[in-house]
């Protein structure tokens, strides 16, 4: 089997290392690994490709490939993959991501909770200030709401459930319950599950079905004590609605790791919003990013080898 490997990023953690193809080639003795430097390199070594390991593949990409059975992407989300329009070509995404975001998401419930960003902020203006820290609560006890509740928003629960939060799911299906769980809703019941949430954790994807999602009437039965998160796409959260939520203390803050329109302008309203903290798109980023891909990959891999 020979495959190419194209993963250009603008992030380092995205761009496979010499060390990281080396140890996939070694985990793979059937397969021929071939790096390109660059779409042109990449287009020219297209029709001997049995695969492709890629960020985005064209849909005209496909015709030039005629023995290209498998795509495959470290990405979760699907937007930059097009199909194949033939249906000949098998994608194939990242199935990984949960253990690292989940770990982002931790680091933005504690911060939170413990109002770390007006701590800062006391700093800035050398306060030593003790009452921001009033009507605090231990993390333990509270209730964490994840909408999305698939492979990634389990890994979520997974620890958040280890520090003590009552975990509650939301996902189309709810008869399938979810690990970690104590309790799952379907989407039509979202606005009464967020009146008992704490934390509103949002993961969902960015497919149909998932725009503006939370949006003015979900944020109107939240407890003014709640916090927003959002760690999967940008589209879920009607962003107007947020900024109206935290002007008028609606709720207590927001922390948002993907946002409408990425890169964020410096025009944007969200920049200056009392209580809604920020993250580049970065609850994924990790050193080990692509290690935690190539293993996953490379089972795949093998199996089809």
């Amino acid at each position: 089997m020979r495959v190419l490997v194209h993963l250009e990023s603008g992030v380092p953690e995205f761009v496979a290392t010499e060390r990281q193809l080396a140890k996939l080639a070694r985990s793979l003795p059937g397969v021929t690994l071939v790096g390109c430097a660059g779409d042109a390199d990449f287009a020219a070594r297209l029709p001997e490709a049995d695969a492709a390991v890629v960020w985005r593949f064209q849909r005209d990409w496909y015709a030039r490939a005629p023995k290209l059975a498998h795509v495959f992407t470290p990405a979760a989300g699907k937007e930059a993959i097009e199909p194949d329009p033939s249906g000949r070509v098998s994608l194939h995404f990242g199935h990984f991501h949960g253990h690292l975001m989940a770990e982002s998401l931790v680091g933005m419930v504690l911060f939170m909770n413990r109002r770390f960003g007006m701590a800062q902020a006391a700093q800035r203006e050398r306060r030593w200030d003790r009452s921001v820290y009033v009507d605090t609560h231990r993390l333990a006890g509270q209730t964490a709401l994840i909408v999305g509740y698939g492979a990634i928003g389990e890994h979520c629960g997974r620890l958040l459930k280890a520090l003590g939060v009552r975990v509650h799911g939301v996902r189309r299906d709810p008869s399938r319950g979810g690990a970690f769980a104590d309790r799952v809703f379907g989407v039509e019941a979202l606005l009464d599950a967020v009146q008992d949430a704490d934390h509103v954790v949002c993961v969902l994807p960015g497919d149909t079905g998932t725009d503006s999602l939370l949006a003015a009437a979900a944020f109107a039965r939240m407890k003014p004590t709640a916090y927003v998160y959002n760690l999967g796409r940008g589209n879920a959260v009607d962003a107007p609605a947020l900024i109206s939520a935290l002007n008028s203390g609606q709720i207590a803050g927001a922390f948002l790791d993907v946002v409408p329109e990425e890169p964020l302008p410096a025009s944007s309203a969200l920049w200056n919003v009392p209580n809604l903290y920020l993250t580049p798109h970065a609850s994924a980023i990790h050193a080990e990013y692509l290690d935690l891909y190539f293993e996953d990959l490379s089972r795949e891999l093998a199996v089809l080898c």
